[in-house]
């Protein structure tokens, strides 16, 4: 079964996310915070990481860029999912290696077609 990090300061949007994703196959492990889903990756490495931009004292481009600097953490694939849709956000989270960048609010099955097609349920 493949993994799911998600990172994101929203609870109810955490819940419904989890639910669909597990839904669909996958397993998902929750984090409220940048800091938080930093900590856990020291002992977890996710098949993928979905994560908003703006949250706490750590935004989610100072955790893709502390993710890629991590040899064994570098190439999980990131999509950032946010309110925060202005197009010097979208690029510097694009050029910070993110595979994707996907606005709130945002349909499901679009986020899903994204993770399935960059890693399939099992």
């Amino acid at each position: 079964m493949k993994n799911v990090l998600l990172v994101e300061d929203e609870e109810e949007l955490t819940a419904i996310v989890g639910v669909v994703f597990e839904e669909e196959g996958y397993e998902v492990r929750k984090s409220n915070s940048a800091e938080a889903a930093l900590e856990l990756c020291q002992s977890y490495r996710p098949d993928i990481i979905i994560c908003d931009v703006k949250m706490g004292k750590m935004d989610g481009f100072m955790l893709l860029e502390k993710l890629k600097a991590a040899e064994r953490l570098k190439d999980v694939p990131f999509i950032f999912l946010t309110a925060f849709d202005e197009s010097q956000a979208r690029k510097k989270g694009l050029n910070l290696g993110a595979v994707a960048y996907i606005a709130k609010p945002f349909d499901i099955e679009d986020l899903l077609k994204t993770v399935r097609n960059l890693v399939p349920p099992a």
